[in-house]
């Protein structure tokens, strides 16, 4: 007799990460937390969610946590800075790290068809109920 193993994700929906081996901060784990949630419900929503799709779904949250940190940080302090050697303005790094997870982030909900422009691109679209007038046996003569 072989062991049943359960799989975690069997209803469609994949298990939330351990954000503790991602995020070092517990505000930032929170934030992940909420934004993991919210992303699972919206592709819920729209009969996009699937296990496959954890993995994305991961990276995503790590886009929005990164953009969050990183956004934080240019407010401090600007997205032009001199340099500390040579006093020459140059761009913050958090600025770019912040601008490069913005375009992580695009990417991805395109490919998850989460923003509400591809929402119809990927995954099941009702169709319309075709309506029938008089009582079906009627013809049109018209």
């Amino acid at each position: 007799m072989s062991n049943v193993v359960a799989i975690e994700g069997g209803d469609g929906v994949p298990p939330e990460p351990n954000w503790r081996t991602v995020f070092g901060r517990q505000a930032d784990r929170d934030v992940a937390g909420q934004y993991w949630q919210s992303i699972i419900s919206e592709m819920r929503g729209a009969e996009k969610l699937a296990v496959v799709n954890a993995h994305s779904v991961k990276r995503l949250v790590v886009a929005y946590v990164t953009y969050d940190i990183s956004a934080r940080e240019v407010l401090k302090s600007g997205p032009v800075m001199k340099a500390k050697k040579t006093g020459v303005p140059s761009y913050n790094p958090w600025w770019t790290t912040m601008s490069n997870a913005a375009a992580q982030a695009a990417a991805i909900e395109k490919e998850l068809c989460i923003s509400p422009r591809n929402r119809s691109a990927g995954g099941i679209v009702a169709k319309k109920v075709r309506r029938v007038m008089g009582a079906g046996y009627l013809k049109d003569r018209g």
